[in-house]
């Protein structure tokens, strides 16, 4: 009753008469019902939901965060079904906090790799390097038969970057320079030797096949596209992207990179990067019979949890990971500085994955 005499009031003190008010308001109605079943396109957001929900059995959060407090750990997201289930920051940190991925960075460009095969960029991974660094032919006949997959896998047969001459590559006036300068020390696609040089070698490939670097490139047909808004990749002193290990993104971005590949390259139903690539790239494609993981196209491989369920992630110094259990729809994305054993990491994402109900 309050509600009516005010509302009387009101259009009797505006001067309005019954019929005008009404004519007003229907014509405000029909107005708000054009305006809001006209389609709006809305940003794509993270959406959340409890562990248990999602089938994470929260009663074994509390012993992982407790391991997450005994070390630096600096951030952890959980994502289980497409929900953010769990998230961890230490002080000073959360989800906008941008890290360096080290070389976590690598699996970033695999998938630059493979959008630039799919769209005739590349020739393909058995194309030699040659093809693109016309400096190679000049080499030798080991440099000569490097292919694209000899890179991906680490069996090009150059020599490392990653041991003793680190410091002095990443001092160095010209990487690319640098690279072309070490020795063939196997034949190439016969033994695996771990090299960031392998994937900078990639990405002066992409940027001489595409006419772009890879981060412009990256910004185009990967970052813009899938909203990781917090994604760059830092250059060399000639301008070729850091593609093995100068990625930086959050830690919310890290998460939808990991589902981008556990949805099979695909992102709001648009097929981001090649569901065969995402297959390939993320299988075994050396098996190194030692160490804990083997080696897909710039991607670990192993299996984790009690059930052995297959998992493939990206790796990076000091700890930034991003781990896919696609039978179990799980992600984990790791930020730290932490210079000690990996084997904290991998039970910690063993103890998730057997937190997971079936």
């Amino acid at each position: 009753m309050v509600i009516s005499l005010l509302c009387v009031f009101t259009a009797c003190s505006n001067g309005e008469s019954d019929s005008e008010t009404t004519v007003s308001t229907a014509a405000a109605t029909a107005q708000s019902t054009q305006t809001t079943t006209q389609p709006q396109e809305t940003a794509w957001e993270w959406q959340k939901d409890t562990p248990d929900n999602q089938g994470l059995n929260s009663s074994a959060l509390p012993d992982i965060h407790a391991t997450f407090d005994s070390f630096n750990l600096l951030s952890s997201v959980i994502v289980k079904n497409g929900y953010i289930v769990d998230e961890y920051y230490k002080d000073g940190y959360d989800e906008t906090s941008e890290f360096i991925l080290n070389s976590a960075s690598k699996s970033v460009t695999s998938a630059l790799v493979g959008i630039a095969i799919d769209q005739g960029y590349i020739e393909s991974v058995d194309t030699p390097i040659s093809r693109y660094l016309p400096q190679v032919s000049e080499l030798g006949d080991g440099w000569n038969r490097i292919t694209i997959r000899h890179l991906l896998t680490h069996t090009s047969g150059i020599s490392t970057t990653d041991d003793v001459l680190w410091n002095e590559w990443r001092s160095s006036d010209n990487w690319l320079d640098y690279i072309f300068n070490l020795p063939i020390v196997s034949e190439p696609g016969q033994e695996f030797s771990y090299s960031t040089g392998n994937t900078h070698l990639l990405c002066a490939i992409l940027q001489e096949a595409t006419g772009m670097t890879a981060d412009a490139f990256a910004r185009e047909y990967l970052f813009d596209p899938v909203g990781m808004d917090s994604a760059a990749i830092a250059s060399d002193p000639q301008g070729i992207s850091d593609g093995g290990n100068g990625v930086s993104m959050n830690i919310y971005d890290m998460a939808k990179f990991g589902l981008l590949y556990l949805n099979g390259g695909i992102w709001q139903g648009e097929q981001i990067v090649p569901a065969q690539w995402v297959e390939d790239s993320t299988s075994v494609q050396y098996d190194r019979s030692t160490g804990s993981a083997d080696y897909g196209y710039q991607w670990w491989v192993r299996t984790f949890g009690d059930q052995g369920y297959d998992a493939y992630f990206a790796q990076g110094h000091a700890g930034q990971y991003i781990f896919v259990v696609p039978e179990i729809e799980l992600i984990v994305a790791f930020t730290s500085d932490y210079e000690g054993s990996t084997g904290i990491y991998w039970q910690l994402v063993n103890d998730i994955v057997n937190a997971c109900l079936n």
